[in-house]
């Protein structure tokens, strides 16, 4: 997984107010290179079926070192952490009669889970600094699907919720197989809520003392928690948060010879 690795770890610099380069990199600088650590990555996963309820759930784990999340509080702007993701979910066939008296309709929920075991975060005087990522985040989805016409016709929605970014994403599709070489298939994508968030991006961590302070005594390195929505806003408003004002409709028509 790419990591981009500033301040100290980042290109040689070159204090556009002396001239003087330094060969190492300067402590918070937003110049950044880009790289691809190695990720140790344990897992495993389980399906168990209850006959009782006709419902299959599955379950996985992962465990990972080695990951490198953006970090304004660390001089090398990123630091590492080992993260526990796991996913939950739940399949079953269930009949809706006042849909489809004679086709069971598919619900499947699904829960993803991340924790981050070495999370960083402070409060500074014009907002949070530190990891934008979520210590703790969960983004739940649910599909029901159902088929009518001899499986020629099908309809669902699938709809996903990030719990932190509070964002929302419907998703209808209608499929008609219309004969033998016809087929057309409607869908959109809605999302709605809270929308995009901004975080520190170390605008005001004052590389360059005195040149850089934002008033007398400003510490070299110590970040004010100014911030914007790009580039480390978005992982507070992760993908659905960022794309509250990207709704889709898309109509695909197909014909087969």
């Amino acid at each position: 997984m790419p990591s981009l690795h500033g301040g100290t770890d980042g290109p040689p610099s070159v204090n556009p107010f002396t001239g003087v380069t330094d060969p190492t990199g300067t402590p918070y600088l937003i110049a950044f290179d880009v790289e691809f650590p190695r990720i140790h990555l344990f897992g495993g996963s389980m399906d168990i079926y209850a006959d009782s309820i006709k419902s299959v759930f599955r379950i996985e784990l992962a465990y990972t070192t080695g990951e490198e999340f953006a970090n304004t509080l660390d001089p090398r702007l990123y630091s590492e952490s080992d993260v526990v993701r796991y996913v939950i979910g739940w399949d079953r066939d269930t009949f809706i009669p006042f849909l489809n008296e004679t086709k069971a309709f598919l619900l499947s929920a699904q829960l993803f889970g991340q924790h981050l075991l070495d999370h960083e975060k402070e409060m500074r005087p014009a907002g949070l600094a530190g990891m934008p990522d979520w210590k703790d985040n969960w983004i739940a989805t649910f599909l029901i699907k159902g088929w009518w016409m001899q499986n020629r016709l099908s309809a669902q929605i699938i709809s996903a919720y990030d719990v932190r970014a509070s964002a929302v994403t419907l998703a209808p599709q209608v499929d008609w197989l219309i004969n033998d070489n016809w087929r057309l298939i409607v869908g959109a994508n809605f999302k709605v809520g809270k929308g995009a968030r901004s975080f520190d991006d170390c605008r005001s961590c004052n590389p360059y003392p005195p040149f850089t302070e934002a008033f007398p005594g400003h510490a070299p390195g110590y970040t004010l928690g100014l911030g914007g929505f790009e580039p480390l806003g978005r992982f507070r408003s992760g993908p659905l948060g960022m794309a509250q004002a990207e709704d889709e409709i898309q109509v695909t028509l197909r014909y087969r010879f």
